[in-house]
């Protein structure tokens, strides 16, 4: 009956086509999920009611210019009570989980409101207004407000995420602790982009410093004042990315066959290292630990003075590791991956970005009808070859 009553009524259907959580509960008309300004400058989520007027099954102009609301006493943005428009505190009971803590009152120059759609978005502006200026991101509309709400590693709410609506999807990888190992460019791509995502922790493994060549490939950039202090790479790193979020774990070393059992616990590894002999040790530990890892690479050359090349990921799972054997794992004296330490920080970032949608897929953040366990994108084809 609710659903249908809403798409009897122009007002009501309105409301509900421009994305705001609308129902109606015992005869009264339903607004949840609006921002405001509590008394501590937080921006909250409220919800606001008032009786339906009817004739039959169609809305008539409402009986008076008020409404109810659950939540603590609306503010500017500064922490200020706001008494505009909130006329007393009133408790008002519509049901268990519904129940209005302040009367609010805000009369029309005309007197009187012409339809609900009218008199709920005044209400509604009036609420938000606040809560924009403290953060933009937020709304009453198409908005997952108590995703927002959640405690989070975010130092700040994540709104891109709740305007989009993907916070059921991003919370499939919410428990994971991922583990990038080197935090060269392509490294330090893939710490950007598992950054923004609500992983609870993020280990980085690196023992080198940062030095200008660094400057050139990696998402940002540093000042020359942080270049003479040659900051170690995870401590730079750290520093960087936690004003964003908690959880980043740094540790200054270089893994090898007397520590790779720092990795263990871990539910997904990132290899982004440069020297192939230095992956035995690693993969070999995480193939008998049963750890999930994509190792990312890339071979680029100087031919008739221009660059070719190509950039690789290979993914390996418990349940297959069948692709081991395009990772290099000992050194050849032709071996030319980072022979000539050619790296250009767009193919960093590509290289970074196929193994950051390879693990997302595999955590089903992306549909799928095959995993590619291996990929390589070659450069002057501009080709991607998958392997399932």
């Amino acid at each position: 009956m609710s659903i249908q009553l809403i798409d009897l009524n122009d007002d009501l259907r309105k409301l509900k086509n421009e994305g705001y959580n609308i129902s109606i509960v015992n005869a009264n008309l339903v607004v949840k999920g609006i921002p405001y300004v509590n008394r501590e400058k937080k921006v909250l989520f409220g919800t606001l009611f008032c009786p339906l007027t009817l004739s039959g099954e169609k809305t008539v102009p409402p009986q008076d210019h008020t409404v109810r609301f659950m939540g603590e006493h609306p503010c500017d943005q500064f922490g200020t009570e706001n008494k505009s428009f909130v006329n007393s505190p009133q408790e008002h009971t519509l049901t268990s989980d519904i129940i209005g803590s302040y009367y609010f009152s805000s009369k029309p120059q005309n007197g009187s409101y012409p339809d609900f759609h009218t008199k709920m978005t005044k209400y509604i502006e009036l609420l938000s207004a606040p809560a924009k200026s403290i953060d933009s991101g937020v709304s009453a509309q198409d908005f997952e407000y108590e995703a927002y709400s959640d405690i989070s590693v975010f130092k700040y709410p994540d709104t891109n995420t709740a305007r989009a609506g993907l916070s059921n999807i991003s919370d499939r990888i919410k428990d994971q602790s991922i583990a990038i190992v080197g935090l060269g460019g392509t490294g330090s791509f893939v710490l950007d982009f598992v950054s923004k995502t609500p992983v609870k922790q993020i280990s980085l493994f690196d023992g080198d410093v940062m030095l200008n060549h660094n400057a050139f490939r990696i998402p940002s950039a540093m000042s020359l004042d942080e270049l003479k202090k040659r900051p170690s790479k995870v401590s730079y790193f750290k520093e960087k990315y936690e004003i964003l979020r908690d959880g980043i774990i740094e540790n200054d070393v270089f893994i090898n066959e007397s520590n790779v059992n720092l990795l263990d616990g871990h539910d997904f590894v990132f290899l982004a290292i440069d020297k192939a002999e230095a992956k035995k040790a690693i993969i070999d530990h995480l193939v008998v630990s049963k750890i999930p890892f994509v190792d990312l690479g890339m071979g680029i050359s100087v031919v008739d003075n221009s660059l070719r090349g190509l950039i690789r990921k290979t993914l390996i799972t418990p349940d297959n590791n069948a692709y081991l054997s395009k990772i290099a794992t000992e050194h050849t004296n032709d071996e030319n991956v980072y022979s000539q330490n050619i790296q250009i920080s767009e193919l960093n970032a590509l290289n970074a970005i196929l193994g950051i949608i390879t693990w997302k897929k595999l955590y089903r953040f992306y549909l799928t009808e095959d995993i590619f366990y291996n990929s390589t994108f070659i450069v002057d084809e501009e080709e991607i070859k998958n392997e399932t």
